[in-house]
């Protein structure tokens, strides 16, 4: 149930995050979504001191009123999109792959610190490391507010114009253009190309619920403890953040790739880490699908760049808040996915489990190999006019604004 409601609220509520920060600018959403985060991390304190309360208060006074601000699904659609609004079409992907980095490496160094943190400074207390967390969301908050301009480009208007803030916000006609954006024509089949993006994401998405059973997997495999799983996830976390950093410069300003086979080769990278993690019998082994699966994330900040290139300024935000939403909604079927075949092959061959993985990983794959093989090197290098007006009379005709 905590989940359910710290990923369903989100979900609709990316119809209209997009939408509006197209029209109102990123930095409001982005101050939301992280005052969202602020709440769940106070209110967890709360929880902390009154031992009396039930766990289930939890989603009730915690994960339901930040899944009400969008959480995580508007920090990442808004990020994202300022960071594309003030970057240039050649410096893009990789502007997205440090932001990436940023996000994947808090990850591993949140666990590694907050478990020195947790046993060695606060005597195992869960007050003082949700303490902590609300220090540094504060400290989110301050820098935004103070760093980020609240439009990131011409076309967005201050919030002081709308009549009404409320409704302006929750207006069904910002559902429905997000609808519009994946329906619209586009020269070129950029709506295809678009499609078949998004579907990559999802694809690629669905192999981080794999650690819901790494953990057992290996406890299995291997008889590992926790600090032998430990310190392989951390060399990987390392490793994968380094690689982020020098592979995609390397490939697409020195070796002049497209990111179409930088999709690919991070593709491959997965189905080649989880055929070492299927059939490994000694850590050796598995340590080697490691490596090869630390070259997969170069996928996703690829991926979120094709996407921005595929859809005009005034798009942006609608297509990230999808994004947005793949990478929140995916996990509930992949962690559901993951443990019931794990559980299922468990009697034959617990390895079997990872044949999903590279399945997925196949799928984004071909996608890539479709998309490279009809387009030609420039055809994402150019950026998106926004869409014209529908004309429908005589007065729309008088009224038609110039975009060029």
């Amino acid at each position: 149930w905590n989940n359910i409601a710290g990923h369903v609220t989100p979900i609709i509520l990316a119809l209209f995050i997009g939408a509006w920060s197209d029209k109102r600018g990123r930095k409001l959403p982005l101050l939301i979504g992280l005052f969202g985060k602020l709440i769940f991390s106070l209110m967890i304190i709360v929880n902390t001191l009154q031992p009396s309360w039930p766990v289930e208060y939890v989603v009730f006074t915690a994960t339901l009123p930040s899944a009400l601000t969008g959480a995580d699904v508007t920090i990442f659609a808004t990020a994202f999109a300022y960071l594309v609004d003030v970057s240039s079409i050649s410096n893009r992907t990789m502007r997205v792959t440090i932001l990436e980095v940023c996000y994947l490496a808090s990850m591993p160094l949140g666990i590694a610190f907050g478990a020195y943190l947790f046993k060695f400074v606060f005597n195992r207390s869960y007050t003082y490391m949700f303490v902590v967390n609300s220090i540094l969301m504060v400290l989110a908050i301050l820098y935004t507010s103070l760093r980020l301009s609240w439009r990131s480009n011409s076309m967005q208007r201050p919030l002081s114009e709308a009549s009404n803030k409320f409704l302006d916000f929750f207006d069904y006609n910002h559902a429905v253009s997000t609808f519009g954006m994946l329906s619209q024509y586009r020269p070129g089949n950029k709506r295809t190309y678009l499609w078949l993006l998004l579907i990559m994401m999802a694809l690629y998405t669905f192999q981080r619920n794999e650690r819901d059973i790494m953990l057992g997997y290996c406890y299995l495999t291997f008889h590992w403890n926790d600090g032998q799983y430990s310190i392989f996830k951390t060399i990987q976390s390392g490793l994968q953040d380094i690689i982020l950093l020098l592979a995609i410069p390397i490939m697409s300003k020195i070796f002049k790739w497209r990111d179409t086979i930088i999709i690919m080769i991070g593709a491959i990278a997965h189905v080649m880490g989880r055929i070492f993690y299927s059939t490994a019998v000694d850590p050796y082994v598995f340590y080697i699908g490691g490596v090869f699966a630390a070259v997969g994330p170069i996928v996703a900040p690829v991926i979120r760049s094709l996407v921005s290139k595929t859809v005009s300024t005034s798009e942006k935000g609608k297509a990230f808040a999808v994004l947005a939403v793949a990478d929140n909604a995916v996990p509930l079927i992949a962690g559901t996915s993951y443990n019931a075949l794990y559980y299922f092959v468990l009697p034959y061959n617990p390895g079997y489990v990872f044949f999903l993985t590279i399945a997925t990983q196949i799928g984004v794959f071909l996608l890539a190999t479709y998309i490279h093989s009809r387009t030609h090197r420039n055809e994402f290098e150019i950026e998106i006019p926004p869409p014209k007006p529908i004309l429908h009379t005589e007065n729309d005709l008088l009224q038609e604004p110039n975009l060029e």
